[in-house]
């Protein structure tokens, strides 16, 4: 029947939240392929970061790429989360060299709040973790001891020193 199109929108994206937070990545994404306008300015960045989410987490990187890129204005808020998902999928696209500084990038941001923190945390951990991939644990080990040793990544960042230590036969670091 007759509907307000901005509350269709809404009930689209809020859906597509919850199906991706519960695994339906097939139905998030066609929850958020039925939203036909912008949504309001609160939520229209999260849009764009669902929909490249929806597709990482499905292994379409080149696509969440081509979202995240083609994203003309990230608030500060998101930009950070925008570069993360940028270098990650570049990273998972084979180009470890283009997606690590990418990585390097949001791994050196001034922490504003904890939010942020967390996030340079992450990206800092996700770098080491593509130069160990890619055999080059020297390049590996900066990044992850840029991690917070109280945080929800440092056990991570942690072991990924461990083992960057072991790499360059340092074992007595890598016990430490």
């Amino acid at each position: 029947g007759q509907r307000d199109p901005a509350l269709h929108d809404r009930a689209w994206f809020f859906l597509a939240k919850i199906w991706h937070q519960r695994g339906y990545l097939p139905e998030a994404e066609a929850a958020l392929a039925r939203i036909t306008g912008e949504l309001p300015a609160e939520l229209e960045p999260e849009r764009h970061m669902l929909s490249a989410q929806v597709l990482m987490d499905q292994g379409r990187f080149a696509e969440a790429l081509t979202v995240l890129e083609s994203w003309k204005r990230p608030s500060d808020e998101w930009v950070g989360y925008a570069k993360y998902n940028i270098g990650v999928s570049l990273v998972r696209l084979g180009q470890v060299e283009a997606g690590a500084r990418v990585l390097d990038e949001v791994g050196q941001l001034d922490p504003e709040n904890p939010d942020s923190a967390a996030l340079r945390d992450k990206a800092n951990v996700a770098l080491g973790y593509a130069w160990l991939q890619a055999s080059r644990p020297v390049e590996a080990k900066p990044s992850l001891q840029r991690v917070r040793l109280e945080g929800p990544f440092s056990n991570k960042a942690l072991l990924g020193v461990g083992w960057s230590d072991a790499e360059t036969s340092n074992y007595q670091g890598a016990l430490a």
